[in-house]
């Protein structure tokens, strides 16, 4: 059964919701395994059989950054992280649902969601060999915006492994 809009919720994450999300983001890096993994040896399996992640800490207390959790019918079901750049861009730092809500439109609804609630200039940045990913973005953002958006690569230098993104850039308010 596909949930409906109102079932999907983006709750404000706070302090107390950082283990969750650092928890959480353990399986991120598992699913961005499937796809990116080859890229480099930063991505194999850690000897505990835990995998880490970037301490997300930072979008729960600097002031121009937003961490939500996703709940789908009051269960947590992901989490969204944002942030606003110096020109007033909001970027989609991480987007994250984890595999029992994956591939039924909870993503697609989330993302527009997120996008209306922070309406304006927006960026999101993938790594190339994310084809899932990428598909997902070019799928819902060219819904979104009927089509009114930018699509480019450009290089990186905050990582040697992946210098490479596909850039994504949109107005939220050129929407249906």
């Amino acid at each position: 059964m596909q949930p409906s809009s109102r079932n999907i919720q983006l709750v404000t994450a706070t302090i107390k919701d950082y283990q969750l999300i650092q928890n959480m983001a353990r399986f991120y890096v598992y699913d961005l395994s499937r796809e990116c993994g080859h890229t480099s040896s930063d991505w194999k399996l850690p000897e505990d059989g835990l995998y880490e992640s970037f301490d997300f800490k930072y979008y729960l207390t600097e002031q121009f950054k937003k961490a939500f959790l996703v709940k789908v019918s009051e269960e947590i079901a992901g989490f969204v992280l944002i942030n606003q750049e110096k020109e007033g861009v909001w970027n989609m730092g991480e987007f994250f649902i984890i595999a029992r809500f994956q591939g039924k439109g909870i993503a697609s609804i989330v993302a527009q969601k997120t996008w209306k609630l922070f309406p304006g200039k927006w960026q999101i940045s993938v790594i190339p060999e994310n084809k899932k990913a990428i598909a997902f973005w070019e799928k819902n953002i060219k819904n979104f915006t009927e089509d009114t958006f930018n699509k480019q690569i450009i290089e990186v230098t905050y990582d040697r492994h992946q210098p490479e993104r596909m850039l994504f850039s949109f107005d939220s308010l050129n929407k249906k």
